[in-house]
């Protein structure tokens, strides 16, 4: 019989140990990575395999406390988490993680597996009663490819976008000012899903900031007439660049500056051994938009449990259905057309 896996806090977990492993596993993101998962998480811990000490497999696990008790959670600016394993994880290993999961979280809020372990975790969940589970979904751009083939794969509205981006002649450059990403999007994007809590906008500039820091992040900016009118916020890690943050005004989305921005992204990493993850809202408009650049939808698995007793069960429902499409719509990014 094969051990269960071990639950480590924050403070049992070595960095260097950790981001090694992350790196190295095969579905390694940045999301996982230990100081991405320090700001975008209230608190967070991990259930690794076989020891504490030497772990082949791991799964990060963004907590919080709510009503004395332990909350998992998926956190803003984080689409997926899930198993990261040196080898090709079977599914003996990912249900002793997932019967782990059960035994430790009585309630948990979402949580979602990365796209690349799909097919794996389909046979898996199947077989777990205890959760509720929803098949997502995200858009990939394969850019080991020349631009030419990239360019061809775009729909007809794609390519009249992009004629118009560039007739507008945009001035792009590169920056390290978040303050007015932040001020396009309240001033744009947040009245559309309500108060957005100061604490996300922080915590964004935080992360931009990190990226930054660390080579793994671009801050963009489109202007004309001495005023900016659009901006994105892409990083790239191990193969993978997410677009991560945008927002633009009423004259950035009608001339396309986002567009142009996207493209001209692909344009310079064309051949290069790179996907390009739009992070996909569940909207159907904003989903066709991307599979318009010749994007490929990547479903991917949110589980969900509610086992707490009553009456905590009912007023964490309610408090969840009230709350979530605001965080679904600023982590996504609504914004995004």
């Amino acid at each position: 019989m094969l051990r269960k896996p071990i639950l480590l806090s924050r403070e049992q977990i070595d960095a260097q140990i950790w981001d090694n492993h992350i790196h190295h596993s095969r579905q390694g993101v940045i999301y996982a990575l230990s100081w991405y998962l320090d700001i975008v998480c209230e608190q967070w811990q991990a259930l690794v395999w076989p020891s504490a000490d030497d772990f082949r497999i791991a799964m990060p696990l963004p907590v919080r406390r709510r009503f004395g008790r332990r909350v998992l959670y998926q956190p803003l600016f984080c689409q997926y988490l899930g198993i990261f394993s040196r080898n090709e994880p079977d599914a003996e290993h990912c249900a002793l993680f997932l019967q782990a999961l059960a035994a430790h979280y009585p309630y948990i809020s979402s949580y979602t597996f990365n796209p690349e372990t799909f097919q794996l975790m389909r046979g898996v969940l199947d077989g777990m009663k205890c959760f509720d589970i929803k098949v997502l979904h995200t858009h990939w751009l394969d850019l080991n490819r020349s631009y030419e083939a990239i360019d061809s794969g775009y729909s007809k509205d794609r390519k009249l976008n992009l004629k118009r981006g560039i007739s507008a002649k945009w001035q792009m450059i590169e920056s390290d000012n978040f303050k007015m990403l932040r001020t396009l999007f309240a001033e744009n994007h947040a009245r559309r899903i309500g108060r957005v809590k100061n604490d996300a906008y922080t915590m964004l500039e935080r992360l931009g900031s990190k990226c930054l820091e660390n080579g793994s992040g671009r801050l963009l900016y489109a202007r004309a007439d001495a005023r900016t009118h659009a901006g994105t916020l892409l990083t790239r890690y191990r193969g993978r660049t997410v677009y991560l943050f945008n927002a633009a005004d009423n004259a950035g989305r009608k001339k396309n500056a986002r567009v142009l921005m996207l493209d001209n992204y692909f344009r310079g990493n064309a051949g290069a051994e790179m996907v390009f993850d739009f992070e996909s809202p569940e909207k159907q408009s904003i989903a066709e938009y991307y599979a318009g650049f010749g994007a490929v939808a990547m479903p991917f698995y949110q589980i969900r449990r509610n086992a707490l007793p009553f009456p905590l069960a009912q007023i964490q429902t309610l408090r969840s259905w009230l709350i979530i499409k605001t965080r679904r719509y600023l982590s996504a990014g609504l914004c995004r057309i």
